[in-house]
């Protein structure tokens, strides 16, 4: 697919003057071939609702904290939110990514995870269902493939999830939450879904099938 891949820099601080108390950054993707106009508007867009949000939600509560700290004669709060790419697939035509928006304010971390597979011939998002045989009910196989990931994880010994995970997984699963990567489909969960924030956001990968896509567990 004809085209070069490049992306938006850009950071500010809220408010721009004086003492800045919030510091955005992102960096989002541009795509100049066949397809990039949708691509390019929906980036755009995203990234003027970034900046919305760090000044109408984050730096009011930055000057609140501000005002307790002079109050008692503590630390200046530093609060900052970085907004990342990471492409994960960029062949035959498709173009799939997600973006980790980290903020690190008043002492804590949260990460927000958002994905987006592209179809760069036309240049319109593709529905998870395109890698998937035609009839298959993958997202009861893909929701069942999340819960045998989760307990091998839990008997090696490598994950910690929530004790009600299987109920908080029925809710927070998606199957529009989904990139695109050499060992397959990956699904995941947001930061604080089903596990503690020591686990950052859980991902599930369902490995490609040579025919039949990505390989889900049998009925």
């Amino acid at each position: 697919m004809q085209g070069q891949l490049d992306y938006t820099d850009e950071c500010r601080s809220f408010p721009p003057d004086d003492l800045p108390l919030v510091t955005a950054r992102l960096r989002l993707p541009r795509w100049d071939g066949t397809g990039g106009r949708l691509l390019n508007r929906y980036y755009a867009a995203y990234g003027r609702a970034f900046f919305t949000y760090c000044q109408t939600v984050l730096l009011p509560q930055a000057q609140t904290a501000l005002a307790l700290a002079r109050a008692s004669g503590g630390p200046l709060p530093e609060w900052r939110i970085d907004l990342d790419t990471v492409v994960t697939w960029h062949r035959d035509g498709l173009l799939s990514l997600y973006t980790d928006s980290a903020e690190r304010c008043a002492g804590r971390r949260l990460v927000l995870r958002r994905s987006e597979t592209w179809d760069l011939t036309d240049g319109f998002l593709v529905p998870p269902g395109r890698f998937f045989p035609e009839g298959a009910r993958w997202r009861r196989q893909a929701l069942s493939a999340a819960a045998a990931q989760i307990r091998a994880r839990q008997q090696q010994g490598t994950a910690l999830y929530h004790p009600d995970w299987q109920r908080r997984l029925r809710t927070a699963f998606s199957g529009d939450r989904f990139y695109l990567t050499e060992q397959g489909l990956c699904l995941f969960c947001q930061m604080y879904a089903i596990a503690p924030a020591a686990e950052g956001i859980p991902v599930f990968c369902l490995p490609w099938d040579a025919d039949r896509g990505p390989r889900l567990p049998e009925q």
